[in-house]
């Protein structure tokens, strides 16, 4: 491959290898699927979901929050999470979450995006962090 030389441009990457499926009979790339497959390749996720032993707790909005409401994160990655609530947003809104870290007992506020809204709760897309290391 040409990339070893090159500064790695994932645009461009994405672009060849879509070409390149493209290119092929339905036959190759059942073929390729399957190879991947073999390879424990989990999906089009761009970062790995961490599923909870333990769910989190999450606040909504801690700001403007009223009473003691606590929802539970149900799996988290670097960018989203999906949190179980009985909470209905709509998809596109921005929500902002407060949760702690167990482990490392680390505070952050997120202010997100729902990407999803199921019966069992949301998932949300991270925009940016207001507070937290």
């Amino acid at each position: 491959m040409e990339l070893q030389n090159k500064e790695i441009d994932e645009i461009e990457v994405t672009s060849r290898l879509l070409n390149m499926i493209l290119e092929m009979s339905l036959e190759q790339q059942l073929d390729l699927l399957k190879q991947l497959d073999a390879t424990g390749y989990g999906g089009a996720r761009r970062h790995a979901r961490t599923l909870l032993k333990k769910p989190w707790a999450v606040f909504f909005n801690p700001e403007t929050e009223e009473g003691p409401a606590v929802d539970f994160i149900r799996d988290i990655s670097r960018c989203g999470m999906f949190i179980e609530t009985s909470r209905s947003f709509a998809v596109g809104e921005k929500v902002m979450v407060k949760f702690e870290v167990p482990s490392t007992h680390k505070i952050y506020i997120i202010l997100g995006e729902v990407a999803r809204s199921r019966e069992k709760g949301l998932g949300i897309k991270f925009i940016r962090r207001i507070l937290g290391d």
